[in-house]
């Protein structure tokens, strides 16, 4: 279950530290996928507050650290 760590403001963002299990980012990678594969510019916009370069840099992300934590896994 998702739990929020700290919040802080830097130069008029809001920043989360939350704590998510592998599940919940891979379901969060799945949901983010299927809003960029299945509606155009305007719908991500409205749906997600953001435009589909921003959800797509956010999907990047998430997938790095997804690749990092299974490899980090293998490794132990």
């Amino acid at each position: 279950m998702a739990r929020r760590i700290s919040e802080q403001e830097v130069a008029s963002v809001r920043l989360l530290a939350v704590e998510l299990s592998e599940d919940e980012v891979t379901v969060l990678a799945a949901a983010l996928t299927t809003l960029l594969q299945e509606r155009d510019d305007q719908a991500i916009e409205a749906q997600a507050g953001a435009s589909r370069e921003e959800v797509e840099a956010i999907l990047e992300d998430i997938q790095t650290f997804l690749k990092h934590a299974t490899q980090q896994s293998v490794k132990s």
